[in-house]
């Protein structure tokens, strides 16, 4: 029987991820959660001092998103998120950790937090993780032209694709699947994107479609 679908799309900064909801919200009829780093007033400050700003930014990213899917997916739509609550502590606020621009306090602390904010969510139906190499995600970057994004690290981007990998790869909390960016244009070529979207349909579980196959 057909029910709602929650389905999410997870990668690195600048890996297409917002192009790619884009193509499959219109394709799919589905509402779409987008990151909304316009809400986020740490941002600009972050990526000029990120020991300094590390915690309230990934706070704030993580108690919208939350408060987003819990929301929708509480109202019975069938949702596309660009970008998982679980990115945000597991590989976003986790790497600032690593990398020692979050202090072990404060990562103690978020990680009571998420703990918190993590009970009764559910799991998306199928996670597409897209992945791109962290020097094409740069190219993406530079191309998009956003200010605030200029002083973005290659180390940061680096970390970030080598903790997505390792997280994608010990995904357990439903379906996955792998997209390798390069080899796919979601924004021109309505072929290939009608192959992925076919791909994706088709590791959905029976039960959630709302649409035809």
């Amino acid at each position: 029987m057909a029910g709602n679908v929650f389905l999410a799309v997870a990668g690195n900064i600048g890996s297409g991820k917002t192009t790619l909801t884009r193509r499959l919200e219109e394709r799919l009829s589905l509402r779409a959660l987008y990151e909304d780093t316009a809400d986020n007033p740490y941002l600009e400050d972050f990526y000029e001092e990120m020991p300094r700003w590390a915690m309230a930014l990934q706070l704030r990213f993580l108690a919208g998103r939350v408060k987003q899917t819990k929301r929708l997916l509480e109202d019975g739509a069938s949702v596309i998120q660009d970008r998982t609550c679980y990115e945000d502590a597991e590989i976003f606020a986790a790497n600032l950790a690593g990398r020692g621009d979050m202090d072990s306090r404060d990562w103690e602390t978020y990680s009571l937090i998420a703990e918190q904010l993590f009970e009764g969510l559910p799991a998306p139906d199928l996670l597409v993780y897209l992945r791109r190499a962290p020097s094409s995600c740069q190219t993406l970057i530079a191309r998009r032209g956003r200010a605030y994004e200029a002083s973005i690290p290659m180390d940061y981007l680096v970390d970030l694709g080598e903790r997505y990998d390792a997280w994608f790869d010990a995904y357990d909390r439903g379906p996955k699947m792998r997209v390798k960016a390069e080899e796919h244009d979601f924004l021109h070529d309505d072929a290939d994107l009608g192959a992925l979207v076919g791909r994706i349909i088709g590791a959905l579980p029976q039960r959630t479609l709302p649409f035809a196959m």
